[in-house]
Formats: C-alpha cells, sequence, structure tokens
C-alpha cells in the first residue's frame, strides 16, 4: 500500500460541487437526475453503492486505496454502516468536500451518520440531498 503523500494521482480541481461532482462522474448534475427520472428513482445509483466494495470506491475516486483508507473503511465498518452506507458517504466527501478526504473528519461524519440511525442508502441519499439543499438555500442568501 502507498503512503497518503503519493495517492493524489486523481485530483478533483472543480471549485464547486456541481463541478467537482461532474469531473467524478463524468456527467453533470442534471443529467444524473434526467438519468435518475427514466427509470425507477436512483435504482442506478444505489445499484452502483450496493454492487461496489468500499476499496473499489475510494480506488475508482483516487486512483488508489492506501493503508489510512483501509483502517478508515475499517473503522466506519466498525461502527454498524454497511458498505453500500458508507460508499454513499464517500461519495458524499469526495462531490462536496473542498478539502478532499480528510479521515478523521469521515470518520466523525460516519459516527454521526450511525447515530441518526442513516443504516441504508435510501435514508443516507435522503440526509445528502437534504444537506445540499440546505447549501443551495444559503448560497441563495
Amino acid at each position: 500500500m502507498m503512503k497518503d503523500k503519493k495517492r493524489f494521482k486523481k485530483v478533483v480541481n472543480g471549485q464547486t460541487p456541481e463541478e467537482r461532482f461532474k469531473e467524478i462522474n463524468r456527467i453533470t448534475i442534471k443529467e444524473w437526475n434526467e438519468r435518475q427520472n427514466k427509470a425507477k428513482p436512483d435504482e442506478w445509483y444505489i445499484n452502483k453503492v450496493k454492487s461496489t466494495k468500499p476499496f473499489d470506491f475510494i480506488k475508482e475516486r483516487y486512483g488508489t486505496v492506501t493503508e489510512d483508507d483501509i483502517k478508515l473503511v475499517k473503522a466506519l465498518q466498525l461502527l454498524g454502516l454497511t458498505d453500500s452506507v458508507i460508499n454513499v458517504l464517500l461519495d458524499y466527501v469526495a462531490t462536496f468536500s473542498k478539502i478532499g478526504m480528510v479521515h478523521p473528519l469521515v470518520r466523525e461524519m460516519g459516527g454521526n451518520w450511525h447515530k441518526e440511525n442513516m443504516l441504508t442508502v435510501e435514508k443516507a441519499i435522503v440526509f445528502v440531498r437534504e444537506e445540499h439543499k440546505k447549501y443551495e438555500e444559503s448560497l441563495e442568501k
């Protein structure tokens, strides 16, 4: 495994959550929403997070998995979060964090998600949408 210093092969340069989402997922949020509306709501995304292991999810986003990443995922699993909820958390951090994946912060967020009983993908998605809505509303003020 590589040290954290060598991990950042894939740098996300977007300044806004929308730009980072497009850079990571190669489609805009609007295009993603349109895809969602064509099929059952959220089916595509739910299938993706349920069928991917957190280590594969990290490798897909950042190009490699470090020892610290492994410790982070194991800590989140010990909290009682499922792999699919961990993937939603990791995706949320990758898309909306301006500072990247800071392990202690992600671990703390995972603890908060567990305390809030966000133990299903559906609950995690609802939470992320609510947080994004709050963010957009704060920009309008």
